[in-house]
């Protein structure tokens, strides 16, 4: 095959989801429940700093919103240096981040301190999803490409779920301070896992001729064969990278309106999102439930998140994700309606809320891993990272503004209950704009011409 040029494109989906593609899946879905972990640890311990440093619920607020603010940066800068020096490199320097970030929140004496170290926590856990939603889209081949973005990023909730767990028992028998540790230890572990164990791109690689002659052993690697000899040519059959900034190529004509909704659906689903997230507890404890409840219905609604996404991204592949994403959303609004309804009630610590938290953490956590599929689906290679970084990042806006909901219910002294109005009619949002979209993936069992030309565009990455 000397002299040759090579689709990489063609050669990753001809590959079965064995070897590399599933050591690529194994190990970001491993980081990824550390991620989740890490980044709800500060709402599992936000109940007991009200009452241990004495503080009233409204000052730990802009706490709890640190790490989104953080996550804002990391999602940009990240994701663009993942474009420019590899994912592999970026992802490690995300891991750091989370280390560090969480080492000095678990030495912290005030919520200055504790506000900038969520903050470094939070610029790890911005380049953490759309990293890792690159770097599986990628290596996978496409019959298996949305079940496996969905199912890594699914690793986030269940990351809150254990998290939640632990919490129950360590904070009670060893302090606060322990969770913290026990999320800088973890990244800690995955730094060197990652750093030996984790590949390059290969369609990062194919960008550069220099690293050919690598990229011709880890396809060889890949198929399990000897195909080919580092004398090939490699390219990505896709759009060429237009003149001009990412930014720019992201807000042009061809990509405009994918880009803005996509940017309304992360937003939004990320504010309904992370009100249950970070102030879950904080609520349900302000509603009369002791802390053991709240962190139960936290656990319930990570827990929900693990169905909301596998089985949706079974549904999505006979499906498509319109029909899918959007009904799952409006199910989602539903049940966060009805949780309000439950409290007002004064019915808190019924199975029936409970289980309407399950549905809620099914629906919203669910919606977060078909955002980033979708997304890794609607750019090409050349701006995959920024364009699905970027919307993170744009979506960390709606983390923050999640603070703004419990801060209108404490500080309009509503009820708990309308809390979760405010957030249902969020959803709502979600809904619409996520329908909207025009790259959605085509599920196998849908009628019709195919995929839409830009998301074919898209998918050929």
């Amino acid at each position: 095959m000397q002299g040759k040029t090579v689709d990489i494109t063609t050669v990753i989906d001809s590959a079965k989801f064995v070897g590399l593609p599933l050591r690529v899946a194994i190990l970001t879905f491993f980081i990824m429940l550390v991620d989740g972990f890490d980044l709800q640890t500060m709402s599992f311990v936000a109940p007991v700093l009200i009452k241990e440093w004495g503080v009233d619920r409204s000052l730990l607020t802009p706490v709890l919103t640190a790490s989104m603010i953080g996550m804002a940066l990391g999602s940009f800068t990240l994701g663009w240096l993942g474009d420019v020096i590899g994912r592999k490199k970026s992802y490690v320097v995300c891991i750091v981040f989370l280390f560090v970030g969480s080492l000095l929140s678990a030495y912290c004496t005030n919520l200055t301190n504790l506000f900038i170290f969520r903050f470094i926590t939070g610029i790890g856990l911005g380049g953490v999803t759309p990293l890792a939603a690159t770097l599986i889209s990628e290596w996978t081949p496409k019959k298996q490409r949305g079940l496996a973005v969905t199912s890594v990023v699914v690793a986030v909730p269940l990351g809150g779920m254990v998290g939640a767990a632990v919490a129950q028992w360590i904070i009670p028998a060893y302090g606060w301070r322990t969770i913290f540790l026990i999320g800088a230890a973890l990244p800690f572990v995955f730094f060197a896992l990652a750093w030996f164990l984790m590949p390059e791109s290969p369609k990062f690689l194919a960008q550069r001729p220099a690293r050919h002659p690598f990229l011709a052993k880890e396809l060889n690697r890949l198929l399990g064969e000897q195909r080919f000899d580092g004398t090939e040519t490699f390219y990505v059959e896709e759009p060429p990278a237009p003149p001009g900034n990412w930014i720019a190529t992201l807000l042009s004509k061809q990509y405009r309106a994918t880009t803005l909704l996509l940017w309304m659906a992360f937003s939004f689903n990320t504010l309904a999102l992370y009100s249950f997230v970070n102030f879950l507890p904080t609520v349900l404890t302000a509603a009369g439930l002791p802390l053991e409840a709240s962190l139960q219905g936290s656990k319930l609604f990570n827990f929900g998140g693990f169905f909301g996404s596998i089985g949706g991204a079974l549904l999505i592949g006979l499906y498509g994700s319109r029909i899918i994403g959007s009904s799952l959303a409006l199910i989602g609004g539903i049940s966060t309606l009805l949780i309000g309804m439950t409290v007002l009630a004064g019915a808190g610590s019924s199975t029936q809320m409970l289980l309407l938290i399950w549905v809620s953490g099914m629906a919203l956590n669910g919606m977060q891993a078909f955002l980033y599929a979708v997304g890794a689906h609607s750019y090409p290679t050349f701006i995959r990272a920024s364009g699905v970084g970027c919307a993170q990042a744009i979506s960390r806006i709606g983390g923050v503004l999640s603070g703004g909901v419990a801060i209108i219910v404490y500080e309009l002294g509503l009820a708990a209950g309308h809390f979760f109005y405010i957030v249902a009619g969020v959803i709502v949002v979600v809904v619409i704009s996520f329908f909207s979209l025009r790259t959605h993936i085509f599920g196998s069992r849908q009628n019709g011409p195919g995929t839409p030309a830009l998301a074919k565009a898209a998918d050929s990455a």
